[in-house]
């Protein structure tokens, strides 16, 4: 009997204790951790910022040779023989530019929801958990057989949570290292490099836009500048094919490895680290009576 009523007054005291923090965690849900999640939100804000500025440089080259391509008449008026070099010198960088925007956009994307997925778990995480102590509470008065090994699942998955909530930002934090000392100065360097060509144009556009004046002598002045921007713009380009080439290849390859380190590895080896830490501990004990040692019933 009196063994009966010590194990009631333990699980009283823990149907309390999972009370008060149930409302702590659903109360603490909707606050920000100190500075980690300031940093991590940083982290988002200038990555996204960064590969939109790069997704922006790679479609101007792409701006630029498909100008350059539709003035092919006036870039080289020789002959055909020359028109068909033309196409032979801009259709690689072309190609890449494709290639090398449909990566900026994959990785524009997969920032964009990993900064969803941040702002929406760091809430739910502490929100689920204090649901799933409430869901605890039935459990800590069943038979010890009965409830301990759900007891201890409860507990595991809380923990883990926990952990996720705080290992989340620490991630954000070890890829805001990794991209301002690994891929950011890199990226600067093949995004100005591109810029130099994706900044021709606006100038080669600018004559589009311009309404005409109705003078022939402007127009004939228009038309001259037109042809003198495109033969400039086609020489540089020309002049720097391998460069452009190689700051696309570059770009490209730095965010599929920045895809595949910040994206997928860093998150997956903290989910991984969180899962080990909750593994070990043993929490069948929870909510069960205790034995004394020498106690055989």
């Amino acid at each position: 009997m009196k063994r009966d009523v010590v194990s009631s007054k333990r699980k009283t005291v823990n149907t309390l204790l999972l009370l008060f923090l149930s409302l702590a965690f659903a109360l603490l849900s909707a606050l920000k951790l100190p500075l980690l999640d300031a940093r991590a939100d940083a982290y988002f804000s200038d990555a996204l910022k960064g590969a939109t500025v790069a997704y922006a440089a790679t479609r101007g080259v792409n701006a630029v040779v498909s100008v350059l391509k539709e003035s092919e008449v006036e870039v080289s008026p020789v002959g055909v023989g020359v028109n068909i070099a033309v196409g032979q010198i801009l259709d690689p960088i072309d190609d890449m530019t494709e290639r090398a925007s449909s990566i900026l956009v994959t990785a524009i994307v997969a920032l964009g929801l990993q900064k969803i997925a941040f702002e929406i778990g760091g809430m739910a995480a502490l929100q689920v958990i204090a649901l799933l102590l409430l869901s605890m509470i039935p459990l800590v008065w069943l038979p010890t057989r009965g409830g301990a090994g759900w007891v201890s699942l409860v507990l595991r998955a809380s923990a883990f949570l926990l952990l996720l909530r705080l290992l989340l930002p620490l991630s954000a934090l070890v890829s805001d290292g990794l991209h301002s000392h690994l891929f950011q100065p890199r990226i600067d360097t093949a995004r100005e490099s591109l810029s130099v060509v994706s900044s021709r144009y606006e100038t080669l556009n600018a004559f589009e836009k311009e309404e005409e004046q109705g003078l022939f002598s402007s127009l004939v002045g228009k038309a001259g500048r037109q042809v003198e921007e495109t033969r400039e713009a086609f020489g540089h380009v020309a002049d720097n094919v391998e460069q452009i080439v190689g700051s696309l290849l570059e770009l490209a390859t730095l965010y599929v490895a920045l895809f595949v380190i910040q994206i997928l590895v860093i998150p997956l080896l903290f989910i991984w680290l969180g899962y080990a830490l909750v593994r070990y501990p043993d929490w069948r004990h929870f909510g069960a009576p205790h034995n004394p040692p020498g106690d055989a019933g």
